[in-house]
């Protein structure tokens, strides 16, 4: 076999890219999600199957929420999941994780306004848990606006249960002032 140095570079260096892809998101089949949509998020890899969307990263600077950043980034790119959060030192300036998308939640979405049952705490009966939903919401909305929003986040995932749900309190974000509620989805078994 002869040996050619240039296309051993260009293997070298493309290699990876022509293999396994450049991990950019599909619009077609995952389109944009707006910023604060929910995403799980795990510190290592996914427990659930997922399709992979890339890397994605945010620098912070002082007083911004770095992982909301992170996953509005996320977000951008259609995933409603973020792994490899451990990867990140505590100090760290700069987040990095893996964006992707899940099967379920795909197949699963519901619409938005759907029936989504509300507890403040655990749910009485048995859940399959999604993962933690925040909404950012305006200064002047009200509760129920703000919860309402929230519960469509759940819609988005494909549940029906949201519990734990907390606030809302006041937040600055980069699209300036307002309330963030939080709480974690869920599906009834």
């Amino acid at each position: 076999m002869t040996s050619h140095p240039a296309v051993a570079v260009a293997l070298a260096c493309f290699g990876p890219a022509l293999s396994c892809g450049n991990g950019a998101p599909d619009p077609a089949r995952y389109p944009a999600r707006s910023v604060g949509c929910a995403v799980r998020t795990y510190p290592a890899e996914a427990p659930v199957a997922v399709d992979d969307l890339g890397v994605v990263s945010s620098t912070c600077r002082g007083g911004e929420n770095c992982e909301r950043m992170l996953l509005d980034e996320a977000c951008r790119r259609g995933a409603d999941v973020v792994w490899g959060l451990a990867e990140n030192s505590l100090t760290a300036t700069r987040l990095v994780g893996h964006a992707a998308h899940t099967a379920r939640a795909r197949e699963g979405a519901r619409p938005r306004g759907c029936d989504v049952r509300v507890f403040a705490d655990a749910p009485p009966m048995s859940t399959e848990n999604i993962g933690p939903v925040s909404a950012f919401c305006s200064e002047s909305d009200s509760r129920e606006v703000c919860l309402r929003e929230l519960q469509d986040q759940v819609c988005t995932l494909g549940g029906d249960v949201l519990w734990q749900v907390e606030g809302p309190a006041r937040e600055t974000s980069s699209n300036g002032p307002g309330q963030r509620m939080h709480g974690r989805a869920a599906h009834t078994k």
